[in-house]
């Protein structure tokens, strides 16, 4: 069931970021956990967010396991030795931390990018007078996502009608994945390709005012509310480091 939406998406967006940027100056798991827990549940779709996130950062994880779990020059605690490699406490606890950090950026990026509404935030970047190349950098980022997995389900029911079969085993799931994703990036390279025709033939890079034909969403108070959040992040922020370097 789709999440209720109260909140501009800019003011959505800005919580987002502010998460992140809360995360890494905290540095603490049980923060990132609590972090990364109530942004999967707020999200309206757990099931999917959790999924999203874990095949993003699933990867990342295991990359950060390999890598400093294996290969941690200030471990002491030595809890097998390979010959080339050392696997240490201080490693694999570094490698869990920092894959918990990687896990709660995905988690909030992901979560924005899957639940805000594309249109009514970019049409309040423009009644807010924002550059049109930004708003567009800003609208294609965040619609991506979205974007590819739609294209990705078209892909799989059109290649299952031709007969695609897809096995239980890995190397039958690894044929279809790639019978997939050959067409996706041709598709998606292809549509960047015209799209940028179609934005230069309707004069996206001409100078002047633009109008949106979506109202403006927005309020005086999320205004006010987006410039407070940033003052209490910042000055927590602040307080935090200077506590932590005293």
């Amino acid at each position: 069931m789709p999440r209720r939406r109260i909140y501009n998406p800019l003011t959505e967006l800005l919580a987002a970021v502010l998460l992140v940027v809360l995360v890494l100056v905290v540095n603490r798991w049980e923060f990132s956990l609590a972090v990364l827990v109530l942004v999967v549940l707020l999200s309206g779709r757990p099931r999917q967010i959790g999924l999203a996130v874990a095949l993003v950062a699933g990867p990342l994880l295991v990359s950060s396991l390999l890598l400093h779990g294996l290969f941690f020059p200030e471990g002491t605690t030595v809890l097998a030795d390979l010959g080339v490699a050392r696997v240490t406490a201080e490693g694999l606890t570094f490698a869990a931390v920092m894959g918990l950090r990687m896990t709660v950026f995905t988690a909030a990026l992901l979560t924005a990018a899957m639940t805000l509404d594309i249109p009514d935030l970019l049409a309040t970047m423009t009644h807010r007078g924002w550059n049109r190349k930004l708003v567009f950098v800003v609208g294609s980022a965040v619609g991506l996502i979205p974007h590819v997995a739609q294209r990705a389900r078209r892909i799989t029911r059109a290649q299952q009608a031709r007969g695609l079969v897809v096995g239980r085993g890995p190397l039958s799931r690894g044929r279809a994945l790639l019978t997939v994703l050959t067409p996706l990036v041709i598709g998606l390279l292809v549509d960047a390709s015209e799209r940028t025709r179609m934005l230069e033939a309707r004069g996206f890079s001409s100078p002047g005012p633009r109008t949106s034909y979506l109202p403006d969403s927005d309020t005086a108070r999320q205004r006010v509310a987006r410039r407070a959040m940033v003052a209490v992040v910042g000055a927590f922020s602040a307080a935090w480091l200077l506590t932590a370097t005293a």
